[in-house]
C-alpha cells in the first residue's frame, strides 16, 4: 500500500490528472488522497505513479540552494568615518537631552501673567482625566477649579500636556477648540 500523504498537494494533483480524476476546488489534501484511493485504480498502477512523483518531489528538495552573498568588507577608512559619525551623533544627542532638561525646568518654573503657575493648571487637568478617558475642551474650560485662571494659560497648559505626550489631542464635538482643531483630549 502506498503512502500518498508523503506527497504534496501539487503532486497529488498531477497523479489525479494522469488518472483523469477531477477534484473539487475546495478539496483538502486528505480529501484528494481519499478520492485517489477510492477511484478503483490497481495497486501496481498507483504504486508506479506514487514512486514516479515521490522521486520527483525528493529531487526537487535536493536542489542546491543559492549561496548567501558574502558581506562586503568595509574599508578601514569607511569604518573610521562611521565611528566619527557615531561620536558626533552621541554628542548631539547629549546636547539635545541637556536642552530638553533646561526647557522642562524653565517651563515648570514659569509664572504666567498675574502670578499663575502653569503646572497648577496641568495638575488640575490631569487629576480630572484618568488614563484612557477623554474630555472635551468645553468641559475643561467649565471646571470650577480652573475658573480663576486665564483662558490663554489653560490653552497653553493643554498644548504643553499634548507636547509632553500625556494627552492626545483630537477633533470632536466642542464649541471651543484649541488651534482650530483640538476639541477633545484623550489621556494616554
Amino acid at each position: 500500500m502506498v503512502n500518498l500523504d508523503r506527497l504534496t498537494v501539487n503532486y497529488l494533483n498531477k497523479i489525479g490528472k494522469e488518472l483523469n480524476i477531477t477534484f473539487k476546488s475546495s478539496s483538502k489534501k486528505a480529501d484528494k488522497i481519499k478520492t485517489i484511493l477510492n477511484a478503483g485504480i490497481s495497486n501496481s498502477k498507483l504504486e508506479e505513479l506514487f514512486n514516479k512523483y515521490l522521486s520527483q518531489y525528493q529531487n526537487s528538495r535536493r536542489k542546491p540552494k543559492t549561496t548567501k552573498k558574502k558581506p562586503v568588507q568595509v574599508s578601514a577608512k569607511l569604518e573610521e568615518r562611521i565611528n566619527l559619525l557615531e561620536e558626533q551623533v552621541k554628542f548631539l544627542m547629549s546636547k539635545i537631552d541637556n536642552f530638553e532638561v533646561y526647557l522642562a525646568k524653565d517651563r515648570s518654573s514659569k509664572l504666567v501673567g498675574g502670578g499663575y503657575n502653569i503646572t497648577d493648571v496641568q495638575l488640575i487637568i490631569k487629576s480630572k482625566v484618568f488614563p484612557g478617558d477623554s474630555i472635551s475642551i468645553d468641559e475643561i474650560m467649565n471646571l470650577k477649579k480652573l475658573k480663576k485662571y486665564p483662558k490663554n494659560l489653560i490653552e497653553k497648559a493643554i498644548i504643553d500636556l499634548i507636547d509632553d505626550e500625556i494627552f492626545d489631542g483630537s477633533d470632536g464635538r466642542s464649541i471651543q477648540k484649541i488651534h482650530g482643531n483640538i476639541a477633545r483630549l484623550i489621556r494616554r
